[in-house]
């Protein structure tokens, strides 16, 4: 009997994998473990669906906001190393203990910047089978934040660079 994750093509179960599909992990963004459940765990359903790893990727959005005429250097908008190692093991401990990642090899990525961008450009350079986000604005504050703001889901379903499945 053949080992169907050996087999190039055939998902561990057997099935058919498109010839297109990128051979990177499945990404998943995260703001919050309890606010991003169902998005996680979809993307964890399709990551060992594929066989393939995933990337919980967090972004920290800025500190500062630009100001014309002044563009903060690196250093000035992120969050201090202590805080950002603080941030990075509490997410990864509630990771741990809600149990969605149970199964499935993952890694957790923090970086600082816009969601959508940050998002589509770790996706691109780990050459993401695909991309999972979540939606979850409800009520007219919220849409408003999302008129203001952008979404991220919209964002990334737009830039048309891969598969994307939104997770409401």
């Amino acid at each position: 009997m053949t080992d169907q994750a050996a087999v190039p093509g055939v998902s561990p179960t057997g099935i058919p994998l498109p010839t297109d599909l990128r051979p990177g992990p499945v990404i998943v963004g995260v703001d919050d473990v309890p606010a991003c459940g169902r998005p996680l765990r979809a993307a964890v359903f399709l990551a060992r669906s594929l066989g393939r790893s995933l990337v919980v990727l967090h972004v920290e959005k800025r500190v500062l906001p630009m100001v014309e005429g002044y563009v903060p250097m690196q250093d000035e908008t992120l969050l201090n190393g202590e805080s950002e190692a603080a941030i990075d093991a509490d997410l990864r401990a509630a990771l741990i203990d809600c149990g969605d990642v149970d199964g499935v090899d993952w890694e957790l990525q923090t970086v600082t910047g816009e969601p959508s961008v940050e998002l589509l450009r770790i996706a691109e350079e780990i050459d993401a089978a695909c991309v999972v986000v979540g939606k979850k604005h409800k009520g007219f504050a919220d849409f408003l934040h999302r008129m203001a703001s952008g979404s991220v889901s919209r964002s990334v379903v737009a830039a048309q660079k891969f598969p994307v499945l939104v997770v409401p």
